[in-house]
């Protein structure tokens, strides 16, 4: 009886020991688990459970920091929006998505957007990654028709734009040359033609090329943190200019929305009449668009400069630039032109491409 006894401590003691030495891995695994229902995976159930003890405030970051996915300090419906994603094979590690998502330019409530378990790819400018999301569309108004790049991206550095001949004021050459010479290039549209009025300022990809600030024209930025700003003729110094950690600038215009990203009326333009046009589109930090605008075909008159900045407004812009029309506007992807621009194009200078950025 007593050998039995001894027999039975050991057996105890063994299972505690190994218990104990689960324990470990187990908290390791469990605050990328999201388990509340205590099954050691993440169901649709979990997700259910998660948005209850949400809406009667059982929930805290403190108590359960594993259903933090997205790493923002905080526990809400965003995480159990990823909860769910997750049970259904749509985020297949919850570690290098918290890390993806709190480190992107992209608001996290965005997150749906992009693809975490590999990229996919049409072929025809439809693509995404965990990096970069962009959707093709077109549309009419205004008896024309529109081409729409919507764009999504993590780090600007997958907003590129690209000189004709790769330098500085280089022989101008196709959009599609331009846009070959570009690694990794999704989707690109012509830009403001930097070379024919080169009185600046000329920033790209981070490197000032020319400094002056011309007070003649609008001028927009692109911020280091995503941010496009749009400055009226007049407003911007050169003194704010290197003050500002600019990563990209341009010198065409007009600006087509105000402050409150509704339509203008006035505009800073010597070309109002209705031609084809290109703009860059900016709803927020890490979501933008290429927009262009067919003209001067049977089917496409092209819009007047109202009527681009009323499209403007109702595509959800919060700010447009314009940028070099006519015969410069061209939208296009790895499977070749999106738009119909009139006689194919041109030569032009500069364009603005959306790269994937070099693995590792």
């Amino acid at each position: 009886m007593k050998k039995r006894n001894i027999q039975t401590f050991l057996l105890a003691l063994l299972m505690l020991i190994a218990v104990s030495a689960a324990l470990p891995s187990l908290a390791e695994a469990a605050p990328f688990l999201g388990d509340m229902t205590g099954d050691g995976h993440t169901t649709a159930a979990d997700a259910a459970s998660m948005l209850r003890a949400l809406a009667s405030g059982r929930l805290s970051e403190e108590e359960r920091p594993d259903l933090d996915f997205t790493k923002n300090g905080e526990i809400d419906g965003t995480d159990v929006r990823a909860a769910l994603l997750y049970s259904c094979g749509a985020i297949s590690d919850f570690v290098a998505f918290g890390e993806r998502v709190s480190s992107g330019l992209c608001d996290e409530r965005l997150f749906e957007r992009f693809s975490y378990t590999g990229t996919t790819d049409d072929g025809l400018g439809n693509y995404k990654s965990e990096n970069i999301s962009v959707s093709i569309g077109s549309g009419r108004a205004e008896e024309s028709t529109y081409h729409i790049a919507d764009i999504y991206i993590q780090d600007l550095a997958s907003f590129v734009t690209a000189f004709s001949s790769d330098e500085f004021l280089g022989s101008a050459q196709a959009v599609g040359e331009v846009f070959d010479a570009v690694p990794g290039a999704i989707v690109a549209m012509n830009g403001d033609f930097y070379s024919i009025h080169v009185h600046g300022p000329v920033v790209r990809n981070g490197v000032t090329y020319e400094d002056h600030v011309t007070n003649y024209w609008d001028i927009a930025v692109l911020q280091s943190n995503g941010v496009l700003d749009v400055y009226p003729y007049g407003v911007l110094r050169k003194a704010a200019l290197l003050e500002m950690n600019a990563y990209q600038t341009w010198v065409f215009g007009p600006s087509l929305l105000d402050e409150s990203g509704l339509a203008k009326t006035r505009f800073r333009s010597n070309v109002q009449a209705s031609n084809p046009r290109s703009v860059l589109g900016y709803y927020e930090p890490g979501h933008y668009a290429f927009l262009t605008v067919d003209g001067r075909n049977g089917e496409s008159d092209g819009m007047t400069m109202d009527q681009l900045s009323q499209l403007c407004q109702d595509l959800g812009f919060t700010a447009a630039y314009n940028m070099d029309g006519g015969q410069s506007s061209v939208l296009m992807t790895q499977a070749g032109l999106v738009n119909d621009p009139y006689h194919g194009g041109r030569a032009v200078s500069d364009i603005l491409a959306i790269r994937e950025l070099p693995a590792g």
